[in-house]
């Protein structure tokens, strides 16, 4: 398949390296200026999780584009962009690919009215990217695991859902189809805002799962966070990676809880590799921090836990250190 892929980002060159490794014809597009930085190919350092695949270390000789045009031909248009950029993005690209389809590997709390203004719901899905890394000196660290969740809106499943399944499964991708995809994502993304607040305040993953205060009070956040996706009428049963957060109230819950995140970092290299950007954004994350502490006061759902982690947020934002309590 003919694949346009936005940036070559973290995610994007995942997906990217594997698709063309997969026989895909695949093309990123980037900023003016940016090609030559990849006329040597790009290092890379895989840790496979894909059933009959191994790990891979050598470089990934990515083919990159400037300009587009209609005669391009694509037939898929991956975005993988911060929720904040994709409307930008979709306006710039959309115009220029024709009929293509696209896959939005990004995260949504405010809804699809912008987006189904520049892109019908019949040409797009949203997706999940269960993989992740990080640049050491121009080398991608980074992991890709056995699956992708991808989901089209109100349940459907289309010719473009169709497509895109059809083109994961080919490199031994499982695809995993949720019953709602938005109610989906907004779980990952409460539970990512969550954690967020205790990584902002003590700076890094491996203090936060040392610190004795903040751990606890960050796993706290997360379940406040859920409580707003609760609020907003979806069943959190429906999502088992919720329920641990969701038991923190107790103490016994929250030291199980605790040990259960610190086993899933400590001893599993893929998803440290995974976790590894984890304050790459600060755009990213504080928009998240104030989208959920808005819906949460529209909805009446108390959060004291996330709101004392305002501070730290705002000096975060603003581009001071982290790492503020230790």
């Amino acid at each position: 398949m003919k694949v346009l892929i936005i940036g070559a980002g973290i995610i994007g060159s995942i997906f990217g390296w594997a698709l063309a490794d997969g026989g895909n014809d695949v093309t990123h597009f980037v900023r003016t200026g940016k090609t030559a930085q990849f006329a040597d190919g790009m290092p890379l350092d895989m840790l496979e999780n894909r059933k009959g695949k191994k790990n891979f270390i050598g470089k990934y000789h990515l083919k990159v584009t400037e300009s587009l045009r209609l005669s391009d031909g694509y037939e898929a248009v991956i975005v993988p962009t911060k929720p904040y950029q994709v409307a930008g993005v979709l306006k710039q690209v959309v115009p220029l690919t024709g009929q293509a389809d696209y896959l939005l590997l990004t995260q949504n709390w405010n809804g699809t009215t912008e987006i189904d203004s520049i892109l019908p719901q019949s040409r797009y899905i949203y997706g999940d990217a269960h993989a992740g890394g990080v640049f050491k000196n121009g080398l991608l660290v980074a992991t890709i695991m056995n699956d992708i969740v991808l989901g089209q809106l109100d349940g459907k499943q289309d010719t473009v859902l169709k497509k895109y399944s059809a083109l994961f499964d080919g490199i031994q991708l499982k695809v995993v189809i949720p019953e709602n995809i938005l109610h989906y994502i907004w779980v990952q993304y409460a539970i990512n805002a969550g954690l967020w607040t205790g990584l902002v305040r003590v700076g890094n993953l491996q203090k936060l799962l040392r610190d004795k205060e903040n751990g606890p009070l960050s796993l706290l956040s997360v379940k406040e966070c859920l409580d707003v996706v609760a609020k907003r009428g979806i069943d959190l049963k429906k999502y088992p990676e919720s329920q641990m957060y969701m038991n923190t109230g107790s103490k016994v819950g929250a030291m199980i809880a605790g040990m259960i995140v610190q086993m899933m970092f400590k001893f599993n290299q893929s998803v440290q590799r995974a976790s590894a950007h984890g304050l790459g954004d600060p755009v990213e994350i504080k928009e998240a921090y104030d989208n959920l502490l808005r819906t949460g006061s529209e909805l009446g759902v108390a959060m004291p836990v996330t709101k004392s982690f305002q501070a730290d947020m705002e000096r975060f934002a603003m581009g001071e250190n982290s790492g503020l309590h230790g």
